[in-house]
């Protein structure tokens, strides 16, 4: 693992707080949405003419460049789009999409690779535009199942909720202006004050990421304490909104199976989710040579050595990953035999050895 002085940089949000600068872009902007977000963040509003691609910066410099940066911008293409996965390995969801990046630092995050060429971190703030697709899609003919817009799949969308406050004017509007749809967001923040008071009307599921102690504070920086998630979880839950959560990625290291049977025992101590999605750790080629140019000694590096190939894929040999996901099923089943369990990404043949195909259609993203 790192070293002292460079984990307590990356996990030290008083040394660099999570946005330090926020930018605009002139003429492509909503003028207003972005100085009523500059004044509820206090961080001055820089505006520019076009947005910077960093270059030639290395390790934690780079992250700063990247991801301490939040920019406001109208988005033109749809912000609601069905996700299909290139192998069929998922279903297909609705996404909606607020923002691009993230501005936590996962050294595992996918989203490195996918916003390679514009990697700063960005928010659309043409809301009426995001309004107006919502009751369309509300209006639209598609199976109950797939009535949920997931806000999780490109971003991170509370992290940088007490910034822009996005959630707060979406959440009542959802309510208020659909029949048939609901939210998803899911987050590895804490950062939800601002909801609880909210007529939600049940249609906002949050839906948070939880991972072991040791998992968090070597590859989770500036993301809130798994505990501290799950506190929120237990808020929320009580305000009446829908709880899910998200086992994913399962780091496999010396411990691992008393870490996460730990971590589902303090779930249940907290919150009582309505269904669980589990996934393992499984970098693309891509993202491997990306973890390495931003976390040069990461010990994520040493585990993608014993990773194997599948498809686009490196993953955990089959064994292992049946076994981890076993020890972490038959953990849940003891606290809550009837929940629903499910796999995120992954190859029908360990949904069968794990008896789960029942549970197919019970992954977070779906209704």
């Amino acid at each position: 693992m790192m070293n002292h002085s460079q984990q307590s940089l990356l996990n030290n949000t008083d040394i660099n707080p999570l946005v330090s600068e926020l930018w605009a872009l002139r003429d492509k902007c909503d003028k207003k949405r972005a100085e009523e977000i500059a004044e509820r963040s206090h961080i001055p509003l820089r505006w520019i003419d076009k947005a910077p691609s960093p270059n030639g910066e290395k390790g934690i410099e780079k992250l700063l460049a990247e991801r301490g940066v939040l920019l406001l911008r109208n988005r033109t293409s749809p912000f609601i789009e069905q996700f299909q996965h290139p192998i069929g390995r998922c279903a297909k969801f609705y996404k909606l999409t607020a923002y691009n990046n993230c501005n936590f630092w996962c050294e595992y995050c996918y989203l490195y690779l996918t916003f390679r060429t514009n990697p700063i971190s960005t928010h659309f703030v043409n809301y009426e535009k995001i309004f107006k697709e919502i009751v369309a899609f509300d209006k639209s003919d598609i199976p109950d199942t797939l009535r949920v817009l997931n806000l999780g799949e490109l971003c991170d969308p509370l992290a940088v909720e007490d910034i822009t406050g996005f959630a707060e004017e979406l959440i009542p509007f959802a309510a208020e202006h659909t029949v048939r749809t609901r939210l998803l967001f899911l987050t590895k923040s804490d950062n939800i004050k601002g909801l609880l008071q909210l007529p939600h009307g049940g249609k906002s599921i949050i839906s948070f990421s939880v991972n072991t102690d040791k998992v968090y504070r070597h590859l989770e920086h500036r993301t809130a304490p798994p505990e501290a998630r799950l506190l929120a979880a237990q808020r929320l839950q009580k305000a009446g909104y829908e709880i899910r959560l998200r086992i994913d990625p399962i780091i496999i290291y010396e411990g691992w199976q008393e870490d996460y049977i730990g971590l589902v025992d303090t779930i249940f101590r907290y919150v009582q989710p309505t269904r669980i999605t589990i996934g393992e750790y499984r970098p693309s080629r891509g993202l491997v040579s990306h973890i390495g140019s931003r976390f040069p000694e990461s010990a994520l590096l040493q585990i993608n050595d014993g990773l194997v190939s599948d498809g686009t894929k490196l993953r955990y040999p089959e064994k292992k990953r049946v076994a981890a996901f076993r020890a972490i099923i038959d953990r849940i089943r003891q606290q809550n035999s009837e929940l629903p369990i499910s796999l995120c990404k992954e190859n029908p043949a360990i949904w069968k050895q794990l008896d789960m195909m029942i549970n197919g259609l019970h992954c977070n993203c779906l209704g």
